[in-house]
């Protein structure tokens, strides 16, 4: 007799592949596996190659590390004590330590939820255009913009594990969310527009709501703010968000007393009162960063794309258009006129600037379609259009990954210390032989090589970190010294018999075999 279950199984995997084929067939779908296929390499090639990056990327990855080690999921730990130099919430180093768990420490598990968050923004930006607007092809080349824009595609944003890849994910759910809410009035776009301004401010404080000034401008616009206020379900939300931020919060302190002093002082008008850490720039910063190349060469086409969008008879297509203007406004506005400034803070700018030109550009080649192929044939409108692609995007999509290529070779600004970085993960996984090493750098904080030291004792390796200003003395014969910088290279010569064990441009692994002569 046959088990039902032994004949449900061959029926439920028949079920699901005829539902893939289903959705492959969808040429809706199609597109977004090209576009996915065609942001791989900028999102996700060489993602783990480049070391983790000094200040905010190392500061995570070593509180995601000791959060994964200790399981205390409300208080972030660095070097064993509560952090109170990064006080944003952790929901991002959450994500983190999960990767860690799932996967072990490495900088390509550190990165997979920024990788993930990326390629979330590009399938909302790409379903808002198909499903809402009805335009997937805008969806299409919104993606491809924003892949091809070096301000969003860079270090500290797509790039790297810092805040501002998810906090950019949550900003374009929220928005989105708002769209759909004041055209439906369903129930579902509320919870998810409560759900994207809550995980923002769960990753990144206080800058998760810098959206909503816009937002309260495109509610007055569209006439609906007395009809928002009107629904109770809004103040149901309003609460939820109100009662887990508050208890987060709340609940940190009580288990970190002063935590929440540090927040006000960091967070809640710290950054935008004073400058900190010396990051003041002139008012048009932003927008200078613009014209020297992050949004270029689409930032010419910013202007004709909403004047076109505008003028379509179509509704949506202009409140979209109108609600892309103001988010995007508004956040420009406010971090333009913040006292401290910092290159990546324009990041959630990128998709709504991208699915603006993205309109633009579906709208002109719709037009172009329909004057000059109306009775063509879907094999040489696919050609046509693929052309067209090819032409526009092909330069800024070869900028972006040159750009990613030239950063095997670069110091991110820090001299050998950055060299050192890129170093030690080359050292870690391919000299397995060396279960013990030192490692010189130029002293000072580095939280990239507490992450690194971390790194090695999960592969049951010992990495020792001293400063180049340590006397040679205090090395012992027999240490194998990592070395980037030539002035200490040449000072270790000078006391120990050197064997160079390998060289990688400016870096060296040295065993140092025996001393020379006394002591220095």
């Amino acid at each position: 007799m046959v088990s039902s279950a032994s004949v449900s199984q061959p029926a439920r995997f028949a079920g699901y592949a005829a539902r893939t084929r289903k959705w492959l067939t969808n040429p809706e779908n199609q597109l977004l596996l090209l576009l996915l296929l065609l942001a791989a390499v900028p999102l996700l090639y060489e993602l783990g190659r480049h070391p983790i990056q000094l200040w905010d990327e190392s500061r995570l990855a070593v509180n995601a590390a000791e959060m994964s080690r200790n399981g205390n999921l409300l208080v972030t730990h660095f070097e064993g004590q509560p952090d109170h130099w990064n006080t944003k919430p952790p929901l991002l180093i959450w994500l983190q330590a999960l990767s860690f768990t799932l996967f072990g420490y490495s900088t390509w598990a550190l990165r997979l939820p920024t990788a993930l968050a990326t390629l979330g923004t590009l399938i909302l930006l790409y379903r808002f255009a198909a499903r809402d607007l009805r335009m997937p092809l805008a969806g299409f080349f919104a993606g491809l913009v924003l892949v091809c824009s070096t301000g969003y595609v860079r270090l500290h944003v797509a790039r790297t594990a810092d805040y501002d890849a998810l906090l950019t994910f949550w900003q374009v759910v929220v928005w989105t969310s708002l769209f759909r809410y004041l055209e439906t009035s369903r129930s579902r776009a509320l919870l998810w527009l409560a759900v994207g301004l809550t995980a923002a401010v769960l990753t990144k404080s206080v800058a998760g709501l810098l959206a909503l000034p816009g937002l309260l401008v495109y509610t007055l616009f569209r006439g609906r703010l007395l009809w928002l206020l009107r629904q109770p379900r809004v103040y149901a939300a309003a609460a939820a968000f109100g009662l887990i931020v508050v208890g987060y919060f709340a609940g940190r302190n009580l288990a970190d007393p002063g935590y929440w002093q540090e927040v006000l002082a960091n967070d809640l008008g710290g950054r935008y009162l004073t400058d900190l850490q010396i990051h003041g720039h002139p008012a048009d910063y932003y927008l200078n960063q613009f014209r020297n190349g992050l949004f270029l060469p689409w930032l010419w086409l910013l202007l004709p794309a909403l004047l076109l969008v505008l003028v379509q008879p179509v509704r949506r297509l202009r409140w979209a258009a109108v609600l892309l203007t103001c988010f995007a406004s508004s956040w420009f506005i406010v971090i333009s006129t913040a006292a401290s400034k910092l290159e990546w803070y324009d990041a959630p700018i990128y998709p709504a600037l991208a699915l603006l030109v993205g309109l633009g550009l579906a709208l002109v080649l719709q037009a172009l379609r329909e004057q000059y192929l109306p009775a063509a044939k879907r094999p040489v409108v696919w050609l046509a259009g693929t052309l067209a692609t090819l032409v526009l995007f092909f330069t800024p999509y070869e900028t972006v990954v040159n750009q990613i290529i030239k950063l095997r070779y670069s110091d991110f600004g820090i001299g050998p210390d950055g060299h050192l970085a890129r170093y030690l993960s080359t050292t870690l996984h391919k000299d397995s032989q060396l279960d013990s090493v030192t490692a010189l750098y130029s002293g000072g904080y580095n939280a990239t090589l507490t992450f690194y030291k971390m790194l090695y004792q999960e592969h049951q390796k010992e990495l020792a970190i001293y400063p180049v200003s340590t006397p040679p003395r205090v090395l012992q014969p027999g240490t194998v010294a990592l070395v980037c910088d030539p002035d200490y290279a040449a000072r270790l010569d000078s006391v120990f018999q050197i064997m160079e064990l390998k060289q990688d441009e400016s870096c060296h692994t040295l065993l140092l075999v025996s001393r020379k002569g006394p002591a220095l």
